[in-house]
């Protein structure tokens, strides 16, 4: 089921009862923390998705602001026409390895798209009037987390989208003490872009433009097409389109629209649009920033975007979310992205591997269809570990942590996954230590270097498959209840255990 954007994807979770609406008053300035308790809350239950109609933070009034779209599996796996996630993920990796399946963009006019239903344009823009700013814990400005970038290689003209953050200066305080200059907020934003060495894709744009001496156009695009944002978050190989990718997983291409006043396209159903450019020559400090590994970033320093126009729907909708310690509301439409392009990769190479499960804390479990005489030769299990740091994708390769099991664990299972270790590992026969890995960057145990931050891990795998024939010709049959029979007695005991 392809969803035509982001309230259409609502309305289902509406009618399902998983959206629901929130007319108490909720604090969303600086120094409260009232909605990174309501994200722990929600998230740590598994609840719905949240429509915030009373939010006190700026510019919020009026604007209903979307919290924890995506904060569960299924409501994941719903993005792209699924209730069960092993469905999904394996729809998104089959997708991901069959570019004939993908669909290219169809440019439509801008009377059809409701993303310039509103237009605001050179001196008339003012960040610090036209957009919300909703504060999350201990954070020190206010972050924008639900976009996606949209780029175009200054060389060949390939298109990049992906998801990163952008910092907010308006009512910010200085991670250093100091202060911003006032218009700062009203024109622009700091952008989590690693360029310099290049980490991504957007990074790689930005690097070279810097090297031609140019600046960098971009286009900010929040609330889109929910197979959007999932695709935005999928590592393919670079210069490769991702909005194509999206046409791919909902099965028809992604309408999208020229910018106003700059040469590039965004999603002509998006709420809200900013168009701009990347100074690289014009750096702030910015922080804290709470991050996706569950701790603050007291100090990063990150280039500026100029807006150079804004454009929404006349009503628009705000996705304001944070990171911290998992889960919290993007978590999983994240993870999915990393078991599809693991899965994808490794299948190429392995038959063997039946599934790839990811932990919100980003441990790594292989699932093998095979296990003990059936397994292609010795110590496969250590060959696949190896296999996952030598993936294709950014994810793979900054795997802290990877466990390999047989077909009996279910991957999903921790406590299965636990099981296997303690009955079929040998912690020093059966793991692989790497001390030079590729980290992954906000990892605070990580060692640190002034130009890359993160730059060398430990990484480890565990083998904990049986090990048949690397020590023994035979193992101790499983004790464990029958499937059909634990079903039958489901149905025997119904209404009264």
């Amino acid at each position: 089921m392809a969803f035509k954007d982001m309230r259409e994807f609502l309305a289902l979770l509406e009618s399902e009862g998983q959206l629901k609406n929130v007319d108490v008053p909720l604090n969303g300035r600086r120094d409260t923390n009232e909605l990174q308790a309501l994200m722990n809350y929600v998230c740590s239950k598994d609840g719905p998705a949240l429509m915030l109609n009373n939010v006190d933070a700026i510019n919020t009034q009026g604007v209903p602001i979307l919290f924890n779209p995506f904060g569960t599996r299924e409501r994941t796996a719903m993005t792209i026409g699924f209730r069960d996630w092993r469905e999904a993920k394996l729809h998104h990796s089959e997708v991901l390895a069959d570019p004939a399946r993908w669909h290219a963009p169809k440019i439509v006019d801008k009377s059809k798209a409701p993303c310039k239903e509103v237009i605001i344009k050179g001196d008339d823009v003012s960040l610090d009037k036209q957009i919300p700013h909703v504060w999350f814990g201990k954070e020190g400005p206010a972050y924008i987390t639900n976009a996606m970038t949209f780029s175009k290689d200054p060389e060949t003209g390939g298109r990049n989208c992906g998801w990163y953050r952008f910092t907010q200066f308006l009512d910010a305080t200085h991670p250093q003490g100091g202060s911003y200059k006032p218009e700062r907020a009203k024109t622009d934003l700091a952008a989590f872009y690693w360029w310099n060495p290049p980490f991504s894709d957007i990074g790689r744009h930005t690097f070279k433009a810097s090297q031609m001496g140019k600046r960098l156009e971009v286009a900010i695009a929040g609330v889109c097409d929910p197979a959007l944002h999932l695709a935005s978050a999928t590592g393919v190989p670079f210069n490769v389109d991702e909005t194509a990718f999206a046409g791919g997983l909902r099965g028809s291409p992604v309408e999208m629209v020229r910018c106003e006043t700059v040469d590039l396209e965004v999603p002509a159903s998006a709420e809200w649009v900013l168009e701009g450019e990347v100074i690289t020559d014009e750096l702030e400090a910015i922080g804290w920033h709470s991050n996706p590994v569950g701790y603050y970033d007291r100090v990063q320093v990150f280039p500026i975007v100029r807006i150079k126009c804004i454009t929404h729907r006349k009503k628009p909708i705000w996705h304001a979310t944070m990171e911290m310690v998992p889960p919290f509301d993007h978590n999983y439409i994240a993870l999915l992205p990393v078991e599809g392009e693991v899965l994808s990769d490794l299948r190429k190479k392995i038959p063997e591997v039946h599934d790839v499960a990811v932990t919100p804390n980003m441990c790594y479990v292989v699932q093998l269809s095979v296990d003990g005489w059936r397994k292609p030769h010795p110590n496969f299990g250590k060959y696949v570990i190896h296999a996952v740091w030598g993936s294709a994708g950014r994810w793979g390769r900054t795997a802290k942590l990877v466990i390999v099991v047989g077909p009996d664990v279910d991957p999903y299972d921790l406590k299965q996954v636990e099981w296997a270790m303690m009955t079929r590992w040998q912690p020093v026969k059966d793991s692989v230590i790497q001390p030079d890995g590729i980290p992954m960057i906000l990892d605070p145990s990580c060692e640190k270097s002034p130009q890359f931050g993160a730059f060398r891990s430990d990484q480890m795998g565990i083998d904990a498959t049986i090990k048949i024939p690397e020590r023994f010709t035979e193992y101790p049959e499983v004790s464990q209840a029958d499937p059909v029979q634990v079903a039958e007695i489901a149905k025997k005991l119904a209404g009264i255990v």
